[in-house]
């Protein structure tokens, strides 16, 4: 009788320790499929924006040759150390890139060169919060 009893508490603990090693595969497959998803949009969101980046280098080095690019919309403005030219980019996702640069006789200087977020903001007014009284 009591070698049954025992193999019955081994076996509870070996039952017990394959549903856990059974969880943990399922949470580390979840985890690693999570990642996975993740991964993918990080490399699509750089892809996205590094060829926002060549076309507005592209764009630069055409303005700065004195032509007006044909793919970028370009606004122009004069300032007093020369012409302001401004230009936004989509960048992937949300992402604009946002490049401002200034033409004078001699060549050019860019003064803005960054990645904004490009998506309309709504707040939140959806939470009643408790003014005191």
């Amino acid at each position: 009788m009591r070698r049954g009893r025992v193999s019955g508490a081994a076996s509870l603990i070996m039952i017990f320790c394959v549903l856990c090693l059974s969880v943990f595969a399922v949470l580390t497959l979840s985890t690693a499929v999570g990642e996975e998803k993740l991964t993918d949009l990080t490399a699509e969101r750089q892809r996205d924006w590094y060829a926002a980046d060549r076309q507005a280098a592209a764009a630069v080095a055409a303005l700065s040759r004195g032509e007006t690019p044909s793919d970028v919309e370009v606004a122009f403005t004069q300032e007093a150390g020369g012409t302001l030219a401004e230009f936004a980019l989509p960048a992937g996702g949300d992402q604009v890139l946002t490049v401002k640069v200034l033409l004078s006789g001699g060549g050019y200087e860019i003064l803005c060169w960054r990645t904004d977020y490009g998506g309309e903001w709504a707040a939140d007014d959806s939470i009643e919060i408790w003014d005191g009284e």
